[in-house]
């Protein structure tokens, strides 16, 4: 019974420290048509199961944040044009899943501007990394 009490008492000192690693949120604000949209994502394991969010008709915006297993730790933001039906990559951006926010304005990503080709589209965005509300 002992025993069992100690690996119960090592186990919760130890989620404290395990929920402040990842206990962050990446948080993309995006200008589309006059339009404001927010797109945030928390760590996760598999980058396939991150889905896509449309902003406006032409895009599609998908945050991917991955911390586990450590050798693909990443911070990814990808862009894709919709107007074909299809979703096609136009912009991509990795980042090291620690990155932090800069000094200033825009987060740890800066000020981007993307361009749908066929439809002339202009998309800005930036991203920050905080807690989770």
């Amino acid at each position: 019974m002992l025993r069992q009490v100690m690996v119960i008492a090592l186990l919760a000192a130890g989620a404290p420290a395990m929920a402040q690693a990842n206990d962050d949120v990446a948080t993309c604000h995006i200008i589309y048509g006059g339009e404001n949209f927010t797109v945030s994502a928390t760590p996760a394991d598999d980058p396939y199961s991150v889905r896509g969010e449309k902003i406006g008709r032409y895009f599609e915006f998908k945050v991917s944040y991955v911390t586990r297993p450590a050798e693909f730790a990443a911070l990814s933001i990808y862009v894709y044009a919709i107007s074909t039906g299809e979703s096609v990559l136009i912009h991509q951006a990795k980042y090291p899943a620690g990155v932090a926010n800069a000094p200033g304005a825009w987060g740890f990503t800066g000020f981007h501007y993307v361009y749908e080709p066929s439809k002339s589209s202009e998309l800005q965005y930036w991203c920050e990394k905080g807690p989770r509300p």
